[in-house]
């Protein structure tokens, strides 16, 4: 009674599985032979079936088991008694697979089944992970250990996006023994982690590595403390408190408080001067430091500070006393800045012809001798420490 039951249920599920619904399977025959000594030998992706053959019957059937379906679903009819061997492809590593195997004569009547179960191989085993260090500016290195199994013929290194949550491949390496791997263009002073997948000849791929931590090297401190003159005659002079680690510094330049900043210069000095060459010029400047590795403290964390030139001194302030042919002039800096004052003197000798005359004096008054019949205009201009001159004169004009 067991034995029919064993049969029907194997009728149906073949019935259940051929190719041309349309037409009956047949009827299992319990007393046909059945198959002896079936016995399945594990790969890692694949599943060789062994038996001993029935050269009296006409071939056999072969049905895997499917968990998911909760029923048997025929993989093989085999047409040669003599055949003893099957080799089922595409599984997954590590995992329990049941087949089953049955005659059948030559009107294509089944006997009862066997059955056997086995485990796939697990998948190769991890990459050793054993160096991973910051080589330069965004760039890191990773070697890890060739794997033992010879049959590997590729790496697949793989990357964790954190803004998407997941690794994601970004490179394959390969053959076996390439096990260096240099990632570069990535930010500075970032933590990344990495992990490295074996994939063997037969495409099975190992389990990840141990996640790979590295961090690239970190962008220096922000520069403090940066100032710019305002006093200096044609040149600007930037000055900043030191950063442990700097090599060297970057001056940014701009003609605006809000940008852009281009690069203008680099110096090994906690000072910079500008030689600007004109007087009155603002300009707008921001300092970084660089280190040893080439990381840049952040442009845009970094303080702006203004800077300008001394500006051309003021037009003096004159006044004048006449008393017959001598002329007294009384000098003012309206911006104190007057280390010395220039006259021009013009004498007017006709309507066309013209004496200048020039004079230097560093106090506050200047006398001149003058002939009352004649016209004469004076220029004076404001001279400060550093030669700089008032852009216009004060103007004074004697005579009718």
């Amino acid at each position: 009674m067991k034995k029919l039951i064993i049969s029907v249920i194997f009728l149906f599920l073949i019935t259940g599985c051929a190719t041309n619904f349309n037409k009956p399977a047949p009827k299992s025959n319990p007393n046909l032979p059945t198959v002896k000594e079936f016995k399945a030998y594990p790969d890692r992706n694949a599943m060789a079936l062994f038996w001993k053959p029935v050269p009296s019957m006409s071939g056999y059937y072969i049905q895997r088991y499917y968990p998911k379906k909760h029923k048997w679903i025929q993989i093989a009819t085999i047409n040669d008694p003599f055949k003893s061997i099957y080799v089922d492809t595409k599984l997954k590593p590590n995992t329990i697979y049941k087949y089953r195997i049955a005659t059948f004569d030559k009107t294509g009547t089944p006997s009862l089944a066997v059955e056997t179960a086995q485990k796939t191989l697990p998948k190769l085993s991890p990459v050793i992970p054993l160096e991973s260090k910051p080589l330069k500016k965004g760039t890191v290195k990773i070697i890890f250990r060739p794997h033992q199994n010879e049959r590997v013929k590729k790496y697949i290194v793989e990357r964790f996006n954190d803004e998407k949550a997941k690794w994601e491949k970004i490179d394959t390496l390969k053959p076996r023994l390439n096990v260096e791997y240099i990632d570069s263009g990535l930010k500075d002073g970032k933590i990344y982690k990495y992990r490295i997948i074996a994939v063997s000849f037969d495409d099975i791929k190992s389990y990840p590595s141990n996640p790979i931590v590295v961090s690239t090297y970190p962008k220096p401190p922000v520069v403090l403390n940066v100032k710019a003159s305002v006093d200096l005659a044609k040149q600007i002079k930037i000055t900043w408190s030191p950063v442990d680690g700097a090599v060297y510094y970057k001056i940014y330049r701009s003609d605006s408080a809000s940008g852009p900043f281009s690069f203008y210069a680099k110096t090994k000095n906690t000072y910079f001067i500008d030689k600007i060459n004109k007087d009155g010029v603002t300009k707008y400047y921001k300092v970084t430091a660089v280190s040893k590795h080439g990381t840049e403290s952040l442009l845009d964390e970094s303080p702006v500070v203004m800077g300008q030139t001394l500006p051309a001194p003021a037009i003096p302030i004159v006044s004048t006393n006449i008393n017959g042919n001598t002329i007294e002039f009384i000098f003012t800096s309206p911006d104190n800045r007057a280390a010395k004052y220039l006259i021009v003197k013009v004498e007017h000798e006709g309507l066309f012809k013209k004496k200048e005359s020039k004079f230097v004096t560093n106090k506050n008054n200047f006398r001149d001798t003058i002939n009352p019949k004649k016209n004469y205009t004076y220029y004076i201009y404001e001279v400060d420490k550093y030669g700089l001159i008032s852009k216009k004169p004060a103007k004074v004009e004697v005579g009718d």
